[in-house]
C-alpha cells in the first residue's frame, strides 16, 4: 500500500479576523481522499482579540494537529510565514490567508497538481470576488482578471515565476526562510523557485474568494504596497515578478494581448478601464517614491477595511 503524502496547512491572521474561526472550521472538514493526510494546521495569529484566541485554543484542545501561535502585536506577514515554516511538518506546505475563503476541493486540487508535476516547486490558486456593479468593483475586475489570465498563459508557457499569497502550494523541501521585511511573500517564494529551476505553476480549477477593498483609497494603499513589495522581490532576486504591470515594460506585446485578451471577454469592463488606469498610475508612483525612500512601511500594513 502507497503511504500518503503528507503535508501542513499555515495560516496568517491579524486584527480581527473574523473569517478565521470559520475558516479552521472549514479545513478540518475538508476530505483529502487517500492520497493526502494532513498532519499539522499552524495559526499565526498576530495582535487578535482574546477571544479569537480562545477560540482558537479551545479547537486546538480537540484537535492536535492545531498549533496556535499568538503574537500581541503585528510584526509583518514574512516573520509569521516563517514561524510557520519552522513549526510545519509533512512534504508540502499550504499557505494561506485568513481572510481567504477557499473553495471546496481547492486545496486537495493543489495538492494533486503539484504532487503530479516533479518539475513544478509550487502551485496557486484563482482569486476570485463577488463583484457587486459598482465602479471600484468593476476596477477589481479588470485588475483580479487580468491577473488571473495573466497567470493562466504564464502557467502554460511555463515561464511563470509569479504566485499570489492568498492560497498556494509549495514543496517544504524547497522554502527557506523569508527575509524580515519582505512584504509579497508569494511573489518571492515562486521566484526562489523559478530561480532554483523548478516550475511555478497556476491552477485554474482550484478558486479561493477574496476579500477585497471597498474604497477607492484603500485599493490605491493595496496595490501601492503590492507593486513596492514586486519592486523588492526584484531587488532581491535580479527578476521581476511576471505579472501584467511587469510584462508591459519587459515584454509589451505578451502584456498588452493579455491586456486585450481580458478585456474582451467582457466588453463592459472596458468603460472601466480609464479608472483602472488612473488608479494604478497613483498607486505606482505612490510605491516607487516609497522605492526611493527605502522605507519600510509596508512591512507591517494598515489592513483595509472589507
Amino acid at each position: 500500500m502507497a503511504i500518503a503524502t503528507t503535508f501542513s496547512i499555515g495560516i496568517c491572521a491579524s486584527d480581527s479576523a473574523p473569517n478565521l474561526v470559520p475558516l479552521i472550521g472549514f479545513v478540518r472538514a475538508e476530505e483529502f481522499g487517500n492520497n493526502f493526510t494532513l498532519q499539522k494546521v499552524v495559526v499565526v495569529a498576530s495582535g487578535c482579540p482574546q477571544r479569537v484566541l480562545s477560540e482558537l485554543r479551545a479547537i486546538g484542545s480537540e484537535d492536535p494537529r492545531i498549533q496556535v501561535i499568538g503574537e500581541d502585536e503585528r510584526r509583518g506577514k514574512a516573520e509569521a510565514v516563517n514561524r510557520i515554516l519552522s513549526n510545519s511538518v509533512g512534504d508540502y506546505l499550504v499557505l494561506l490567508n485568513a481572510d481567504a475563503r477557499p473553495a471546496r476541493g481547492a486545496i486537495l486540487t493543489l495538492l494533486a497538481e503539484l504532487s503530479s508535476d516533479g518539475t513544478a516547486g509550487c502551485v496557486s490558486a484563482r482569486p476570485v470576488f463577488e463583484q457587486d456593479g459598482s465602479l471600484l468593483s468593476r476596477v477589481l475586475g479588470i485588475m483580479w482578471s487580468t491577473h488571473n489570465l495573466a497567470s493562466l498563459k504564464l502557467n502554460h508557457s511555463m515561464v511563470s515565476n509569479h504566485s499570489s499569497d492568498e492560497l498556494f502550494v509549495a514543496r517544504r523541501s524547497l522554502l527557506g526562510p523569508l527575509p524580515p521585511d519582505l512584504v509579497n511573500d508569494g511573489a518571492y517564494i515562486a521566484g526562489r523557485m523559478k530561480a532554483g529551476g523548478h516550475r511555478v505553476r497556476f491552477s485554474a480549477k482550484a478558486d479561493v474568494a477574496i476579500s477585497v477593498p471597498t474604497r477607492p483609497m484603500d485599493l490605491i494603499g493595496q496595490r501601492r504596497r503590492i507593486i513596492f513589495g514586486h519592486v523588492q522581490v526584484w531587488k532581491k532576486l535580479g527578476r521581476p515578478p511576471k505579472t501584467v504591470e511587469s510584462l508591459l515594460f519587459i515584454n509589451p506585446l505578451v502584456g498588452l494581448r493579455i491586456l486585450v485578451s481580458s478585456l474582451a471577454a467582457s466588453p463592459m469592463m472596458i468603460l472601466s478601464f480609464p479608472a483602472a488606469v488612473v488608479s494604478e498610475l497613483v498607486s505606482a508612483a505612490l510605491a516607487l517614491t516609497d522605492v526611493a525612500r527605502s522605507t519600510t512601511r509596508h512591512a507591517v500594513w494598515k489592513r483595509f477595511e472589507s
